[in-house]
C-alpha cells in the first residue's frame, strides 16, 4: 500500500485525520484521566484533535479558493445549514421560554454539526485516491483499537464470534456501542466500490463483531446493494417524498407507542414487548415524562437526565428531538439528512437505514463515526455526480 502525498500541507492533514481515528479508537474507551465530561483529558484530546483537523482543512480550502478551484457538493451540504438554523431557532425559543441554558446545548451542536463541516472541507481539498488511502489506514487503526478494547485473546475472540446470538443482547463480550457506527461508516464506503472484496468483507466483519442488530443489518444490505448498478441512480422526487413521509410517520408512531400511558396497549396490539425490544430504553422516557423536566433546547433532555438520573439519557434520537423541540425538529432532521443523500440510491439507502436506527436507538451525536460516514457518503456522491454528468 503506497501513500501518495503531494505536498507537506496534505501530509499534515492526513496525519491529523489518522490521529483523530487513533485517539478515538485507542483512548475513547478508557476511563477519563481527570476532569469531567467535555473537560476530561480524553475529551480534550478527541475534540482538540478534531479542531486541529478542521483548522488545517480550512487553510487548505482557502488556498484552493485562491486558485479558483470548483466547490463540489455545496448544494448537498447547504441543506445542513438550514437544519442548523432551524435547530438554533427552536433552541433559543425553548431556552428563553424556560430561562435555562447549559453548556451541553453548545456541546450537542458541536457533536452534530462539526462532522458536516469537516466532511465538506475534506471532499473539497482531498482527491479520491487520498480519501481511499486514508480510509484504508484509518480502518486498520480502528479495527485494531476495537480488538484491543475487547481485552480478549484470539481464541476467545473467535469463540465469541461463533457463539453470537442476536436474540440475546448479553450473549457476547464483543458488543461495542463505541465502535458500531464507526465500523459501519467504513463498511458503507468500502461496500460501494466494485474493487477490493477483502476490504468489503473485513469491514462488514468489523460491523458484525460490534453486535448491534440494526447496524449489522444495514451493513449486510449495503454489501448486497453494492454489487448492483441501481446503486448509482438518483432518487426521484416521488420516492424521496414517499419514503421521507413514511419515516416521519414511523418516528411519530414509535414515540406515541412507547409513551408510558400507551406502551402496554401498544405491546399487546403488535405482539411485541416494546420495553424488551428497546432494551429498556422506554423506561427512560417514562422517567423523563414523570419528572419536572421542561425543555431548554437541543440536548437539554440529555443534560437534565445526566444530572437527575445518574448519567442515563434517552438514547433514542428522534424521541429526544420530539421531547426537546417538538415535531418540527423531527421533520427537519429526516428531511435535510435525506436531501443530502438523494442524488445516489446507495447513499440514500445508507442514510435511510441510519435514520431508522435513530428512531430505535441513538447515534446522531456520535461525532467521530459521522465524520467517517459523511466523508464516505460525500466521496460516493462526488463520484456519482461526475458519472451522471
Amino acid at each position: 500500500m503506497q501513500l501518495k502525498i503531494g505536498n507537506k500541507l496534505f501530509s499534515i492533514r492526513m496525519f491529523c485525520f489518522l490521529l483523530l481515528i487513533i485517539v478515538y479508537s485507542f483512548i475513547t474507551s478508557k476511563n477519563d484521566v481527570s476532569g469531567d465530561g467535555i473537560f476530561s483529558i480524553t475529551s480534550l484530546l478527541k475534540y482538540g484533535t478534531l479542531l486541529l483537523c478542521i483548522l488545517t482543512e480550512i487553510f487548505a480550502y482557502y488556498n484552493n479558493q485562491k486558485k479558483n478551484k470548483k466547490i463540489v457538493l455545496i448544494s448537498e451540504f447547504k441543506n445542513f445549514g438550514w437544519y442548523f438554523f432551524i435547530l438554533l431557532f427552536l433552541t433559543l425559543f425553548f431556552s428563553i421560554g424556560s430561562a435555562q441554558f447549559s453548556l451541553r446545548i453548545l456541546q450537542t451542536f458541536i457533536f452534530v454539526f462539526f462532522p458536516m463541516i469537516y466532511a465538506f472541507l475534506v471532499i473539497n481539498t482531498w482527491t479520491t485516491d487520498q480519501i481511499n488511502t486514508a480510509f484504508k489506514i484509518g480502518f486498520l487503526f480502528a479495527f485494531s483499537g476495537y480488538i484491543i478494547s475487547t481485552g480478549t485473546s484470539l481464541s476467545e475472540l473467535i469463540s465469541s464470534l461463533i457463539t453470537i446470538n442476536y436474540q440475546d443482547t448479553n450473549s457476547t463480550m464483543l458488543e461495542s456501542s463505541t465502535f458500531a457506527l464507526l465500523a459501519l461508516g467504513f463498511s458503507g464506503y468500502f461496500c460501494y466500490f466494485n474493487k477490493g472484496i477483502s476490504w468489503k468483507l473485513l469491514s462488514v466483519l468489523f460491523v458484525v463483531m460490534t453486535f448491534k442488530r440494526q447496524i449489522t443489518l444495514t451493513a449486510i444490505i449495503l454489501l448486497i446493494l453494492g454489487f448492483f448498478s441501481i446503486k448509482k441512480r438518483k432518487v426521484n422526487f416521488f420516492l424521496f417524498f414517499f419514503f421521507s413521509l413514511v419515516l416521519v410517520i414511523f418516528g411519530f408512531l414509535y414515540y406515541y407507542a412507547i409513551e408510558p400511558q400507551n406502551i402496554l396497549n401498544s405491546s399487546q396490539m403488535i405482539g411485541i414487548d416494546l420495553r424488551d425490544f428497546s432494551t429498556n430504553r422506554t423506561d427512560r422516557l417514562n422517567w423523563l415524562e414523570h419528572s419536572t423536566f421542561k425543555s431548554y433546547g437541543f440536548g437539554s433532555s440529555t443534560d437534565y437526565m445526566y444530572k437527575v438520573f445518574d448519567g442515563f439519557a434517552l438514547e433514542m434520537d428522534i424521541v429526544q428531538l420530539f421531547v426537546e423541540m417538538g415535531p418540527i425538529s423531527v421533520i427537519s432532521f429526516v428531511s435535510f439528512y435525506l436531501l443530502f443523500s438523494k442524488k445516489n440510491f446507495y447513499v440514500f439507502t445508507f442514510m435511510y437505514l441510519l435514520l431508522i436506527n435513530s428512531i430505535l436507538s441513538s447515534g446522531m451525536a456520535s461525532t467521530f463515526a459521522w465524520i467517517v460516514i459523511f466523508i464516505g457518503m460525500a466521496s460516493i456522491l462526488k463520484i456519482s455526480n461526475i458519472e451522471q454528468e
